[in-house]
């Protein structure tokens, strides 16, 4: 669950240029991108790996982007909220003895790591104006 392990789920060639993080798309949305880096690859009648493109996660809100609603986003594109309360529950019963599990506690963890990412990498959007 860990961020930078996400699969990215768009691309964008050289000639678009590196996408930006936080972006008012022409409907009203809003796309935001993360994890974005360099895509290589080997050209036709090449033998050199160069880079192509550009290669991210992203998602689409049709709210203000304000860091609630960006963080609420992007763990639901991770975790449905049926997934988000089975990790929380299986740690509290853990926890109470209801019923001991030891991986409820590692998955747990990893859920607040995955959060902590989150709430990290939205601080250092929000000193960016949108590009409009």
């Amino acid at each position: 669950m860990k961020l930078d392990s996400l699969v990215p789920n768009a691309k964008y060639d050289l000639a678009y240029g590196e996408p930006a993080t936080l972006k008012k798309d022409n409907d009203g949305s809003f796309l935001y991108r993360y994890n974005v880096e360099p895509e290589m690859g080997i050209p036709d009648g090449e033998t050199n790996e160069v880079q192509i493109g550009w290669q991210c996660r992203e998602i689409r809100i049709w709210e203000n982007p304000t860091k609630g609603v960006l963080k609420k986003a992007l763990i639901r594109s991770v975790l449905d909220e049926s997934a988000e309360f089975a990790i929380i529950n299986a740690y509290n019963k853990h926890v109470l003895k209801v019923k001991v599990d030891t991986t409820a506690v590692n998955e747990y963890k990893e859920y607040l790591q995955f959060t902590e990412d989150v709430d990290a990498m939205l601080v250092s959007i929000f000193s960016t104006p949108v590009n409009e």
